[in-house]
């Protein structure tokens, strides 16, 4: 839990693990251009003797033709032509079908599906659809699934729908590769109402069909929080609604939506970095908070509608530029047909999309087979040290893995990339956390989940304590990552801290950080799944895209670095505070917890686009939703509240500070917001630690 623990750590790892690499895979290999084939796993009955037919096709829902048998339970395709990483196999006994074996499924685990242009398209519908049916309404699952599509055209495989716990993607370099028909995520509420509809992906690829509003036939993904959508083109009108319900996303970066995008009930919506060529088209902004940041419209948009206007009791933020910011890193097949990661290139003060429709952009190719570690489940915690520790990259297939040690981050520009909301949990033993990255530059953290089963100091530590290090030239960044403390597991668990940044120049790019407020029974409550803060920031110049924190039972956020920049912010009160009396701040002498507190020392912020919201099933007053000193370094724009609580005597007391009075006492959907703060006192100099 201290620092020494973490140094010893880092200690043991130096001297005992060896730079050991991958170790071939056991069921399918490639050896002088032949796959060879392993079943022995599959069989049961080992002791009667059968014959084995071998089926081969090019893609796993392609043809399969006859290829040999064997009265061995291996077999050597002598075969193949072109890349074997195409080819797929089944193998039969008298009684059926027994296994499915190919090198894509030893490289990327089971639950990883990778289409081809070659496969029965239809299929893949009916296949996509049938885990989607599986998948509905399975809110705490444990299975997860990743759902890659070659470069090509599957529009021809119809409708597809996206459950909990699927990221759906294109391999092409960029999305204009692989196109479909078009996506929904149906909610698994009554009456529309996606609040739920959580935990989910797409990206890298188009999806293409007529321009029209008709619901159906529009691109519907109609999520809430940790459901992005990035790298995505779409010909198709994109609806952020199902029907009139109501939604609490969202997230879009690095897409291009040549008709319009947007929707009528979300609560609130952050764009970063992409192209809005017909911009919100028939749609309205009529909820509470609306970003738009690194924008580019196209030429028939209406630029006035798209306005800084909460001085006129509006909603809309528009920020020109990002000021800083790598997008996340992704998979793909490369022209020689070998699967590789891009690390997309820095960008500073960044406007539209990184990649045209010739170009992935700028950035690193870095590939799989020679310099990642993938693991699959059933893979410890000391084995991905033991590879990080060698100088590998780590991907993670879909699964959850409970950890025995935190994954300890060493190596600048090292990659952790998961696929398939893979999901990361501190084991029993593991007091410490699922990461903790040294005070290195360049490390990029992505797609993965964090799940709190077991009590823990953190669940993703960045530094092991603040110092002067700047990493502005190849900073850290953390992109979709997902945290959950309490909902899936029927115990009492503790969290300190969920996540800590102690790293100077940290870049992160869409969180989510919920302590549970609904889960599996017994997984819930105000001395059930406790956690004091959802995000610790004590490092300087640390910047953040998209921060949807929730629930805490303290400061949601609490900043002490200098130099903070925070570009939207979504956050709701914890639910079940019991009373007044266990709900006070400041040595229990103020009202409940600000939401997002920065602390008094710091003398240099900033922040915009705020949606602060009370709900609270007791009587509870929040004296403010945001704290920060009232110095002339820190700048506020764009802070609303609104009451999701039923009155009397619930709710904040005031939005900032003591400026504007906010929803206390007031009504249910009350928004009450503050356009500017500026402080104006005089920086303090701080003392030197």
């Amino acid at each position: 839990m201290d620092i020494m623990r973490y140094s010893l750590i880092l200690l043991i790892m130096l001297l005992v693990f060896s730079s050991e690499g991958q170790a071939q895979t056991k069921e399918a290999v490639v050896k002088n251009g032949q796959v060879v084939l392993d079943f022995s796993d599959k069989v049961l009955d080992k002791k009667t003797k059968r014959i084995y037919t071998i089926k081969r096709a090019k893609g796993r829902l392609g043809t399969y033709k006859n290829i040999g048998s064997t009265a061995q339970t291996s077999f050597i395709d002598k075969t193949v032509k072109g890349n074997p990483y195409d080819y797929y196999y089944q193998v039969f006994d008298d009684k059926g079908l027994i296994a499915l074996l190919g090198l894509a499924i030893e490289l990327f685990g089971a639950n990883t599906y990778i289409y081809s242009p070659s496969d029965n398209l239809a299929a893949v519908g009916l296949e996509v659809n049938g885990i989607h049916d599986e998948m509905f309404g399975q809110e705490f699952s444990p299975n997860r699934y990743a759902m890659f599509f070659k470069p090509g055209d599957y529009k021809a495989a119809g409708l597809l729908k996206i459950p909990f716990y699927v990221q759906i993607a294109g391999l092409g370099r960029t999305p204009y590769e692989v196109e479909i028909s078009n996506l929904h995520t149906p909610p698994h509420l009554s009456a529309g109402n996606g609040t739920c509809t959580f935990w989910r992906s797409a990206e890298n690829l188009s999806v293409i069909g007529p321009e029209t509003y008709e619901e159906e036939e529009t691109f519907k993904w109609a999520v809430s929080q940790a459901a992005p959508l990035r790298r995505i083109y779409s010909t198709r009108v994109l609806r952020h609604q199902w029907g009139d319900g109501w939604v609490s996303g969202g997230y879009t970066a690095d897409c291009h939506f040549e008709s319009a995008a947007g929707s009528k009930n979300q609560q609130q919506w952050y764009t970063r970095n992409s192209i809005l060529n017909k911009g919100r088209g028939e749609f309205e902004e009529v909820k509470y908070n609306y970003c738009f940041q690194g924008v580019d419209f196209g030429p028939s948009v209406d630029l006035s509608t798209y306005q800084n206007n909460w001085d006129k009791g509006g909603n809309v933020t528009v920020i020109p530029n990002t000021p800083i910011i790598r997008e996340k890193p992704f998979l793909f097949v490369d022209e020689d047909q070998r699967y590789k990661v891009f690390r997309p290139a820095l960008k500073r003060d960044h406007k539209g999309i990184s990649y045209s429709r010739t170009d992935m952009g700028d950035g690193d190719v870095i590939d799989v087979l020679e310099d990642f570690f993938t693991v699959k489940p059933g893979t410890t915690a000391k084995e991905m040290n033991k590879q990080l520790n060698a100088g590998k990259h780590l991907l993670i297939t879909p699964g959850m893995y409970e950890l025995s040690e935190p994954l300890y981050v060493s190596k600048p520009s090292t990659i952790i990339l998961g696929i398939g909301l893979a999901t990361l949990i501190p084991g029993k033993d593991n007091a410490t956390s699922a990461i903790v990255i040294a005070d290195i530059d360049g490390v990029s953290v992505a797609s993965i989940m964090f799940d709190a089963h077991y009590s823990s100091h953190s669940l993703i530590q960045v530094g092991l304590e603040h110092n002067r290090t700047r990493h502005e030239k190849n900073p850290t960044v953390l992109a979709d990552l997902f945290f959950r403390v309490g909902g899936f597991r029927p115990e009492k668990v503790h969290v300190d801290q969920t996540v800590i940044v102690n790293s100077n120049d940290v870049i992160g790019d869409h969180f989510w950080i919920w302590r549970a407020d609904h889960g599996v029974k017994g997984s819930v409550g105000w001395g059930i799944n406790t956690t004091k803060n959802g995000l610790v920031v004590n490092g300087d110049h640390v910047t953040m895209y998209a921060l949807f924190n929730e629930h805490f039972q303290e400061y949601q956020t609490y900043w002490k670095g200098e130099y903070g920049s925070t570009y939207f912010f979504q956050s709701e009160s914890p639910y079940d505070a019991p009373n007044q009396e266990a709900y006070m701040s400041e040595k229990h002498t103020r009202a409940g917890y600000a939401a997002y507190k920065v602390a008094e020392e710091v003398n240099h912020h900033q922040a915009y686009a705020f949606g602060i919201y009370d709900v609270l099933n007791n009587e509870i007053k929040i004296e403010s939703s945001v704290e920060v000193p009232n110095k002339q370094g820190i700048y506020l724009q764009h802070i609303c509240n609104n009451s999701l609580s039923s009155p009397p005597n619930k709710g904040f007391n005031f939005v900032v500070n003591e400026v504007q009075k906010s929803t206390y006492n007031t009504f249910r959907d009350h928004r009450a917001f503050v356009v500017k703060f500026v402080g104006t006192e005089p920086a303090v100099p701080k003392k030197e630690k």
